[in-house]
This record gives C-alpha cells, structure tokens and sequence, in this order.
C-alpha cells in the first residue's frame, strides 16, 4: 500500500460513487440497482445509500431512492468560485444572443461529454434541455469530437477506447479508426462539425476554449441543416471562435 493509498477513504469514494449513478434516465433507483450499477456488494451500497439519505443527499420513499436539491450546493461551491455567473455566463449569453442558438461550455469526464454551463437565448431553434451537470455522448457529437482532438494522439485513442459507440442514427460512425480520423482532423483544423449523427437533421459545431496542456474545455452549438451548409458552418464557427476568445481572456477557467 503506498502512502497515497492510505491517505483514501474508500467508504467516501463509494458513496460518491452512490450519487454518480442517478441521472436523467434514472432519477430513481433501489438499493439492488444502486449496487449493480456501481459493482458494489448489497451490504456497502445499503450502508452508503442510507448515509447519504441521512446527510440529506438522498431521498428514500419506498423501495426507491432520488437525489434531493441538496446535492447543488457541491457544485454551487464550483460555480461560484470559479465566477461562472458573473465572467461566463454573460459570455455565452451575449454570444449565443447575436449567433441566435444556444452555446454550450463542457469537459471531458470519464469518457462522457459534462456540461459545465449553458446559454439561456429565447427562441432558439433547437434546445435539448441539457442542463450544467448533465452528460451528453462522448463520440458522436461535436463537442466530445472536440474535446477527444484537445487530447494527445494517444490519449485521445485510449479514451475512445474505453467510450460506449452506440448508433445514434444512420450516420452515426461506429468504426474507432473513423472516428479517430475525424478527432485528428479536427485537432489539426482547429474546430469539429458533425451532421446527423447525434439527431437526424441535426448539424453541431465546436472549438477549443482551453490551451494545449490545459483541461481541455470547448464550447459548442447545434442548428438544423440550412439551405446553405457552407455559410452556415462559417457563421457558427465564427461566433464560437469569438466567444471562446473572449472566454480564455477572462481567465474564468484558467484554473480549472
């Protein structure tokens, strides 16, 4: 066991473990699904379940247990500190505002696309109801082809490597060596457009906030295919490349 090994709580990384698993397509779950989906025995996913009803992050009715409101305040801390409300949001605001389509900000974790912040435009022409917090898929949309072609070469195939390639539509690509074509070519144009392959009709686009070596961070927007795909594509490119210009000068996420 090595000093850092002592130093870790592993009853603590299990119960986080707990609320990881609940999300939009599981807001409720019993304790027998809570340690199947975190590959916990029954005895630790009922002690850490119940702990976490007891600290009020948890609600249990029955046989089910949900998250409560209470579990905000952990990122609200984030949030905060990192000035999100007051140097980011009125960013994406005004940007989203002027392109007329909602910009989303996200990172990479463990192989999933994380929302960290979300445009609020009136009127836009597609709105996922996506909101900070929530995971969207990884491979085939432009923000995780993005975030991957913000990784090394490597690293970037060892992410894919362990990331679910589900067949969203017709044109969703499956084949890793495909896939990995277009996270290089978007880490050598600088930017990732994907069509349809998320939704149908659908086209995203997205460009690095981050700087090399730095957690990679993106932003991105999506809008149905137009009757001129070409300058629709500059024109999103443009306002996402302004926007993350205007993002990494803030230094509002240099720290994170």
């Amino acid at each position: 066991m090595t000093d850092q090994d002592r130093n870790i709580s592993s009853s603590f990384a299990k119960g986080l473990a707990v609320l990881a698993v609940f999300d939009a397509a599981t807001p409720t779950l019993t304790l027998a699904e809570i340690a199947r989906r975190t590959g916990q025995d029954r005895a630790t996913a009922r002690r850490g379940a119940l702990t976490l009803v007891q600290a009020g992050y948890l609600r249990q009715q029955g046989r089910v247990l949900s998250l409560t409101p209470k579990v905000l305040a952990l990122s609200g801390g984030f949030l905060q500190a990192n000035h999100f409300g007051r140097k980011i949001q009125p960013v994406l605001n005004r940007h989203a505002a002027s392109l007329d389509a909602e910009i989303t900000l996200a990172t990479l974790d463990q192989g999933r696309v994380l929302l960290l912040a979300q445009s609020t435009v009136e009127h836009a022409p597609i709105t996922y109801g996506f909101t900070a917090g929530a995971h969207i898929p990884l491979v085939h949309t432009s923000l995780g082809r993005m975030l991957m072609a913000c990784l090394t070469v490597e690293d970037a195939a060892e992410v894919l490597a362990h990331a679910e390639i589900p067949r969203h539509t017709e044109q969703s690509l499956t084949e890793p060596a495909q896939i990995l074509s277009r996270v290089s070519l978007a880490r050598e144009r600088g930017y990732a457009v994907t069509d349809s392959e998320f939704e149908t009709g659908i086209v995203g686009y997205a460009v690095p906030v981050s700087r090399p070596g730095q957690t990679p961070i993106v932003v991105g927007s999506s809008s149905p295919r137009g009757v001129s795909p070409a300058q629709d594509t500059e024109r999103s490119l443009r306002a996402l490349q302004v926007c993350a210009a205007e993002l990494r000068q803030s230094q509002a996420l240099a720290e994170l």
